[in-house]
């Protein structure tokens, strides 16, 4: 039995039985369809490697027959065949989703090579998805790191509600790793080959949100020069996270609701309406029940989105969770890193209000200051907190001119590491002359 299964899609019977024979001889099991409804019965029932599409066909005979399909045939690479051949077409086929174009008459050594890439193309994303199913429940899980009650109560949910569709909302602090769990959900349920797309509601201007959310329709507005989907149907069969939905517009909150019930809506400046499946997981920081009652957030969305619950804690109330996530960190970075001691204790002392994110941003900035040292000291996590080192470094005599050189000589070596030693864009970082930068380096013996 052949690894790929090919759909030939055209109303021509001499052409179905010449190309499908070719495409057997060459070893491909081949399905055929005349029409969109046989199209749309054969996907129901088929998983298909790679699909050939002719975009005439009846009962219209009419290019947009084949191009209302392209949308339902992925996650299949779509090849579109067409006598009615031209640039628009073909740039409104690829616009659709389709993977490549060809005229007719068929060029068969054009073909080989268009049908052999195409599944090419869908053999490496099959590989991927195998990948991730070996890989990423774990990693998606185990992201979330730390050993406390509430970490461990917090993994044992998501395994719980991944295969489901239920909606769910997560609530904490910001930098707690509220994306992350959705990440979790998503790479742990049945949605995982499909894409996971994020949006911050808060990062969307007003003005735009109508046309990133649903996308829209060449010509709907100024500057509209062709169709472009929307982040919905761009998750379609995947999960949605809207992250901060409580920074979602009050006009668009009332579009939303109307899409999560219905499961479809109109594309800015479309006549039809468009019909995806998305799971949809919303994040906030915001107490979204006390928006409710201020009327700064509609009710019936909040009832809608909020399904099960799930709440990331704060960095200071898992406290003792430090140690392993900074040990994580810095067995990342490129190249891996330890911390001192020492440096460790400082880290699970002090007070993060920014959470993890705080702490991952100065453990990065921390390595950079390390350069090529693969130990990571208090003085490096105390220069990239913004406080002063606790005692002169190692070799100092404790003057100031010491510690000043040892700290220049610190941050230029940190500059060079961040900037891949381009002295142009080292001296700018460090808001000096590439000159100063050289004489510095040469009387500092740095490379």
């Amino acid at each position: 039995m052949s690894l790929y299964r090919i759909l030939l899609v055209d109303d021509e019977p001499a052409f179905q039985r010449l190309c499908g024979n070719w495409l057997t001889g060459l070893g491909y099991e081949v399905h055929f369809a005349a029409s969109a409804e046989q199209v749309i019965a054969l996907c129901a029932d088929n998983v298909y490697d790679l699909v050939l599409l002719d975009l005439a066909l009846p009962p219209s005979f009419r290019p947009d027959e084949g191009l209302a399909l392209l949308p339902g045939l992925a996650p299949a690479p779509v090849v579109v065949m067409t006598g009615h051949a031209d640039r628009e077409l073909a740039l409104r086929s690829i616009d659709a989703g389709a993977w490549d174009f060809l005229p007719k008459p068929i060029d068969p050594d054009l073909l080989k090579v268009v049908v052999e890439r195409a599944l090419t193309k869908r053999r490496l994303e099959r590989e991927l998805v195998e990948w991730r199913q070996r890989a990423e429940p774990d990693d998606a899980t185990m992201g979330l790191i730390g050993n406390s009650a509430e970490l461990r109560e917090l993994r044992s949910l998501i395994r719980r509600i991944a295969p489901t569709d239920v909606p769910v909302m997560i609530t904490g602090p910001s930098g707690t790793g509220k994306e992350l769990v959705a990440r979790a959900l998503h790479f742990n349920g049945k949605r995982r080959a499909r894409p996971f797309v994020p949006v911050h509601c808060g990062a969307i201007p007003p003005e735009l949100f109508e046309s990133e959310l649903f996308g829209h329709c060449k010509g709907s507005f100024t500057g509209a020069d062709r169709d472009r989907v929307g982040l919905i149907a761009a998750a379609d069969g995947g999960t949605l996270f809207l992250d901060e939905i409580g920074d979602m517009p009050l006009a668009m909150q009332v579009k939303l609701l109307r899409f999560l019930q219905s499961g479809s809506f109109f594309p800015v400046g479309a006549r039809s309406e468009t019909r995806v499946d998305v799971r949809v997981v919303a994040a906030t920081n915001r107490d979204l029940a006390a928006m409710v009652e201020d009327k700064s957030f509609r009710d019936d969305l909040y009832y809608r989105l909020k399904g099960i619950q799930l709440r990331t804690t704060a960095l200071a109330e898992r406290a003792d969770d430090i140690p392993l996530i900074v040990q994580a960190l810095a067995a990342r970075m490129a190249p891996p890193k330890r911390l001192a001691p020492a440096a460790l204790e400082w880290l699970v002392s002090r007070n993060w209000p920014g959470n993890v994110r705080e702490l991952q941003h100065s453990m990065q900035t921390a390595a950079a200051l390390a350069g090529a040292e693969p130990l990571i000291t208090t003085d490096d996590l105390a220069l990239a907190c913004g406080e002063a080192p606790s005692a002169p470094d190692e070799g100092s005599d404790g003057s100031l001119d010491a510690a000043v050189t040892a700290l220049e000589k610190r941050l230029i070596g940190a500059a060079l590491s961040e900037n891949d030693h381009n002295h142009t864009h080292a001296a700018r970082h460090l808001g000096i002359s590439r000159v100063g930068l050289l004489n510095k380096m040469r009387r500092y013996g740095l490379r």
